[in-house]
Parts: structure tokens; C-alpha cells; sequence
């Protein structure tokens, strides 16, 4: 027979279980909020080390980036397209590619100086560099008719009023186009799943398709386009551990130096039993918005 006492105590071990998932769900939190607040995400890119190696660590083949191109170019008539800027550029890896594409000039925006450094290593008439962040765009009004951001969404620390200024900047019907992993498919990041602390902060920074478009939907923008390309990432499984290992995700280089090693040797013997040649695809959305007419 069950008693008053077992009743209570049983009452006791579920609300401490309560209490300690609530600590861990607000331990991770404060852990989220810290990264956004204090730029660490943004720091994970500032070492000039890091810079130097982000391109061969995130480079893409040539036919991955002309099927990125060629996708932007069927959602936004290009004859619409003076200027684009790059906000978020990085390396400047979409950067001059961009300004070929559409045969127009290009800002390139970057909030690390290392990174800047590199990008600014490409010497394009057509392209003009700037160090500056989302949130306080260093432009003035209008003066942009598309707004391309890659794999930077998931960084931006205010994204609310990094919109407001994406609006700002662009002209009266200007586009807005985010290239950017979502939720969805973190599972279908092979590398990922030996790496759970970065599985962790993946899952809890990128946002789900649903969750980018309502938030950039919210007041200035309207969806036109949205689609999942499985782009090419690597050649072989043994290019994919190569570039992996590099430590050019910035999920990878926030983690602590055991967590990544320990990972690394787990998608490393996971690597060894995979097919010698085959290709490596990753799945990587892409949305297009236009202004709003005011």
C-alpha cells in the first residue's frame, strides 16, 4: 500500500528532476545568450589564424558555387541589379563572384578584421570593402538592390534590428537573400554527429526554416523564393575529414580543444569505413525576399 510519506517523497524526486532540467535548459541559455551578447561567435573568427585557414576549410568547388549563383539568378531579374552588397562576406568567398554574376559592383561588409584582411587580399575594381556589423550598417540609405548574406543569420546577435537596417540600405524594391544551414538538416550533417557539444549549440543558434521566415517576414519583407540545394562540399570522404579537420566551423572552434580532439577521432575512424571516392553533399537553404512597398 502506498502511503502519504511515498506520495510526498515521490512528489520530492519529480521536482527536483523539474529543478535540475530547468538549471541545465537555463545553464545552456545563459550559455547561448553569452556567445550572442559578448560576441563570441564573432571572436571565433577574429585570430588571424583562423582566417587564413577559413578558406580552405570552407571552400567550395567551383560547380557548387555557380549552382549557388545560378539559383540567386533565377529568383531576381538581374537586369534589377546595380549593386549588391555582401553583408557578412568573410573571406569574400560569394563576394567577387557575386559582382561577375550580375555584372555590377559589389560592397563587401565583414565585422572581423582578420577576415577582412584576407578578403581585401582580392584586388576587384568592382568591389569595395567595409569593416562594419549587421546591426549598424555602414551605408547610407537605399543604396543597395540586393542584400546577400551567407551562412550569417545564425551569428547575428540582434536580428530584428539587423533587418531594420537591411531594409534601410536597400532600395525601394530591393532583395534580401540569406543563404543559410536551418534546423531541419542538422542531422544531415554527417561531421556533426561526433561532435555533440557543437550538435548542442547548433541546435540551439540555427533557426528552423518556419522560425527565418516569420522573423524576417515580420515588417519589411515579403518570401518569393525558398529552396534546399544539396550542394557538393567534397570530393572523397578523405577531403571531407581534411577540411573538417581544419576547424573552420565556428561550431567546431568554440567547443574546448578535448571535445574537439575527441570528436575528431571518432569521425575520423567513422571516415575510414566510408567509400574511398565518393562525393560528399550538404543540404544548405536558400530564401529570397523582396522589400515591401512602403
Amino acid at each position: 500500500m502506498t502511503t502519504i510519506a511515498d506520495n510526498q517523497l515521490q512528489c520530492l524526486l519529480t521536482f527536483s528532476r523539474v529543478v535540475k532540467y530547468a538549471l541545465g535548459c537555463y545553464v545552456i541559455y545563459c550559455g547561448m545568450a553569452d556567445i550572442a551578447k559578448n560576441g563570441s561567435m564573432e571572436n571565433a573568427y577574429s585570430k588571424i589564424e583562423t582566417a587564413n585557414r577559413y578558406d580552405s576549410a570552407r571552400s567550395l568547388p567551383s560547380q557548387t558555387k555557380t549552382l549557388w549563383l545560378d539559383a540567386l539568378k533565377s529568383s531576381i531579374p538581374e537586369q534589377e541589379i546595380r549593386k549588391i552588397l555582401d553583408l557578412g562576406c568573410g573571406t569574400g568567398r560569394f563576394t567577387v563572384a557575386l559582382g561577375k554574376a550580375f555584372e555590377c559592383s559589389v560592397i563587401g561588409i565583414e565585422p572581423s578584421s582578420a577576415m577582412l584582411g584576407v578578403a581585401m587580399s582580392q584586388s576587384e575594381l568592382h568591389v569595395e570593402w567595409k569593416q562594419g556589423q549587421a546591426e549598424n550598417i555602414p551605408l547610407e540609405n537605399g543604396v543597395v538592390d540586393l542584400v546577400f548574406m551567407s551562412q550569417v543569420f545564425h551569428h547575428l546577435v540582434e536580428p530584428q534590428q539587423a533587418l531594420r537596417e537591411i531594409n534601410r540600405v536597400l532600395t525601394s524594391a530591393g532583395y534580401l537573400a540569406i543563404r543559410n544551414g536551418t534546423r531541419e538538416y542538422n542531422k544531415e550533417l554527417a561531421w556533426l554527429r561526433f561532435f555533440p557539444e557543437a550538435l548542442e549549440i547548433e541546435d540551439k543558434r540555427t533557426p528552423s526554416q518556419q522560425e527565418l521566415k516569420e522573423s524576417v517576414c515580420d515588417r519589411f519583407f515579403e518570401l518569393i523564393s525558398q529552396r534546399t540545394i544539396y550542394q557538393l562540399f567534397a570530393a572523397s570522404y578523405d577531403e571531407y575529414f581534411e577540411k573538417v579537420s581544419q576547424r573552420g566551423l565556428s561550431a567546431l572552434i568554440v567547443i574546448n580543444d578535448e571535445a574537439f580532439q575527441s570528436g575528431l577521432q571518432r569521425f575520423q575512424d567513422w571516415v575510414s569505413r566510408q567509400p574511398r571516392n565518393f562525393p560528399v553533399y550538404e543540404p544548405v537553404d536558400l530564401f529570397v525576399f523582396r522589400k515591401e512597398s512602403a
